[in-house]
């Protein structure tokens, strides 16, 4: 949900001051507009970050939806692989919820992490390639799930293909390039810092989302 405010907003003396300097900074219109974009990408970004230290992984709000999600959709007599799993944070919700849950991914040292702080009975995790173990393993899984993985990649539509046809299901999480204006002004404005993260090749509009 939402919040609710009092129609009359208590006086904030840093925005006041903020205001006042902008009024007085000697730029033009437009280079004020862009350098007020890269400065919010950059606050964004180190906030972003910041969230990762103040809440736990599991309480994170970026995780709540996803959780709420796969516990509606998942089912428990589903087998579920998680490919990309980094350190296991999308897996151990999947597992909460379904009989088998494994983990993979190509980072050793995040699959150490996983392995050493989530431990349960019908959850496994892998280190290696998700196409060679799904080629040698005999087991059918039910679910796949893609949490920030196809933005990552510079053919999103080949890696889907090549592995759709190893599932019933498929889960995608995406960012989301129309969650702010402040992204079409940015390409707009042609600006460079028009992504989220630096290993990013393709940032999807709802559209193209729609289209995955």
């Amino acid at each position: 949900m939402g919040v609710k405010l009092a129609r009359k907003k208590p006086r904030i003396l840093w925005a006041s001051l903020f205001y006042r300097v902008h009024k007085l900074l000697p730029l033009s219109s437009k280079a004020k507009f862009k350098l007020y974009l890269n400065m919010a990408w950059w606050f964004e970004r180190l906030s972003h970050e910041m969230s990762f230290r103040y809440y736990n992984a599991q309480n994170h709000p970026l995780r709540i939806h996803p959780r709420k999600f796969l516990q509606r959709h998942l089912n428990k007599d589903f087998t579920v692989l998680d490919l990309g799993c980094h350190s296991g944070d999308i897996t151990v919700m999947a597992a909460e919820v379904s009989k088998k849950v494994v983990g993979i991914d190509y980072n050793a040292g995040a699959i150490e992490q996983a392995k050493a702080t989530y431990k349960r009975d019908n959850l496994t995790f892998i280190a290696g390639e998700a196409f060679e173990f799904l080629s040698k393993n005999e087991e059918k899984f039910d679910v796949l799930i893609l949490s920030h993985i196809l933005e990552h990649l510079d053919n999103p539509q080949s890696f889907l293909d090549t592995f759709k046809g190893f599932f019933r299901y498929i889960y995608i999480e995406l960012p989301d390039f129309d969650k702010s204006y402040h992204n079409h002004y940015r390409k707009d404005l042609n600006l460079q810092l028009v992504y989220t993260d630096d290993d990013h090749v393709s940032e999807f509009d709802r559209d193209e989302l729609a289209a995955i």
